[in-house]
C-alpha cells in the first residue's frame, strides 16, 4: 500500500477532524452516526487495498461483482416487465405514475440502481475481456443495451449522462480498431428495432425526454438547497454546524425557525455537505478525492498504450460516476457500493504503481 499511503493517512485525519466537529454540534447522535461512517468507508476502502493487491487477486475478485452485477440486471428485467419489487425495494412506497416499474434491484432507491450499474461496469467491462473471441462480445454486446435499458428506466439524469461518458470512454479506449464493427452492429440492433419493435424505440425516447424536461420543480429545490448549505458554511463562520448536522440546520433554514425534533432535508451535493458539517475540517476530505483524481489520471496516461489500459481506466471512470453520484444522490456518506467502488479503484492506482517501479528498477 506504499504508493497511496498518503491517502489512509488523510482518511484519518477527515475521521480526526470530524470527531473533533462534535464538541459543537446540536445533535450528538447525528454526528455519531456520521462519524462511524466515515470509521466505516475508510475501513473499507482499506480492506479493498490490503486484499486486492495485485492484478491476479483483483482479478478473481471481479468474478464476484460480474456475478452480482448480473443478478442486478436479471432483477430490475423482472421488475420493469413484471411490476414486482423485492419487499424492501423503494417503488413499493413512491407514489408517482412510473414507480411500479422502476428498477431498484437490491438496493431502495432507483437513483442508486442506476449509479450501481454505470460505477462498477467498468470493472465487468474489463472482466469480459478476458473471454474468448465469440463469447466477449456476445456479452458485451447483451450487457450494455440491457444496462442503458435499465439506467433509462429509473428516470436519472445524471446516471444516463455518467454512462454516455463511461461506454464511450471504454469503447474509445478498447475498440479503436473495431469502430467499424460496433457501429454495423449499433446500426444493425436499431434498424431492427426501427422495423419490428418501434414502440419501444418511441418509449425510450419518450423516458429520456421527460428525465430531462419534466423535472424543473426538483432542479430548482437543489439550488435552493445548495444556495442554503453555503450560507450555513458561511454563518458558522467555516467552523461547520458539526458532522451530520447539516441536513438539520438545511431543514430549519427551510422552515425558517428551529423545531423540536430532529428533522433533516437531504443535502443532495456531498461537497458542500462536507464544508457545511465539518467546514475547515471538510477540505481534508476534498483533498483526498482530488489525491485520488491525480492519481488516477497519471495511472492512466503512463498506461494508456499498454496490455493494461482498460484496467488502468478503470479508476478513472469510477472518480467519474462517483462525482455524479455526489449531486445526484441524498447523501453517498452511507452507500457501501460506492465506497466499495472506490476502493477497488485505489486497489487498481496502487498496484499499477508498484508495477510500474518494479519494471523501472527492473
Amino acid at each position: 500500500m506504499r504508493p497511496t499511503r498518503w491517502l489512509f493517512l488523510l482518511l484519518g485525519l477527515w475521521l480526526v477532524g470530524f470527531l473533533v466537529t462534535l464538541f459543537w454540534a446540536i445533535s450528538l447522535s447525528a454526528g455519531l452516526r456520521y462519524v462511524y461512517y466515515i470509521f466505516e468507508l475508510s475501513y473499507l476502502i482499506f480492506l479493498s487495498v490490503y486484499y486486492l493487491r495485485t492484478k491476479r487477486v483483483f482479478f478473481q475478485f471481479s468474478r464476484i461483482i460480474v456475478w452480482i452485477y448480473v443478478l442486478q440486471l436479471a432483477l430490475g428485467l423482472v421488475e420493469v416487465f413484471s411490476g414486482w419489487h423485492l419487499p424492501a425495494s423503494g417503488s413499493l412506497f413512491y407514489e408517482t405514475t412510473t414507480s411500479a416499474f422502476q428498477p431498484t434491484g437490491l438496493l431502495f432507491n432507483t437513483n442508486d440502481y442506476a449509479l450501481f450499474l454505470v460505477i462498477f461496469l467498468p470493472v465487468v467491462f474489463w472482466r469480459l475481456t478476458f473471454l474468448k473471441t465469440p463469447w466477449r462480445y456476445i456479452w458485451m454486446f447483451t450487457i450494455l443495451p440491457v444496462v442503458f435499458y435499465l439506467v433509462v428506466m429509473t428516470y436519472s439524469r445524471l446516471g444516463l449522462i455518467a454512462l454516455f461518458l463511461v461506454v464511450g470512454a471504454l469503447i474509445v479506449q478498447y475498440a479503436r480498431q473495431l469502430t467499424w464493427f460496433i457501429g454495423a452492429c449499433v446500426t444493425f440492433v436499431v434498424a431492427n428495432v426501427l422495423l419490428f419493435m418501434p414502440q419501444v424505440l418511441n418509449k425510450v425516447i419518450g423516458i429520456i425526454d421527460s428525465s430531462f424536461t419534466e423535472k424543473g420543480a426538483s432542479t430548482s429545490d437543489r439550488m435552493e438547497r445548495y444556495k442554503s448549505l453555503w450560507q450555513i458554511v458561511v454563518d458558522s463562520n467555516f467552523r461547520g454546524v458539526g458532522a451530520g448536522n447539516s441536513p438539520i440546520q438545511l431543514n430549519e433554514y427551510r422552515l425558517g425557525h428551529e423545531v423540536l425534533q430532529d428533522m433533516i432535508l437531504a443535502p443532495h451535493n456531498f461537497w458542500l455537505e462536507l464544508l457545511a458539517d465539518g467546514g475547515y475540517m471538510g477540505i481534508i476530505a476534498l483533498i483526498v478525492f482530488a489525491g485520488f483524481g491525480c492519481y488516477a489520471v497519471y495511472v492512466w496516461w503512463t498506461g494508456r498504450q499498454g496490455s493494461d489500459q482498460v484496467l488502468r481506466l478503470v479508476p478513472v471512470l469510477i472518480l467519474l460516476v462517483f462525482m455524479f453520484s455526489s449531486v445526484a444522490l441524498s447523501t453517498v456518506i452511507d452507500k457501501r457500493y460506492l465506497w466499495l467502488a472506490v476502493g477497488m479503484a485505489i486497489s487498481v492506482i496502487n498496484f499499477s504503481l508498484l508495477t510500474d517501479r518494479e519494471r523501472r528498477t527492473a
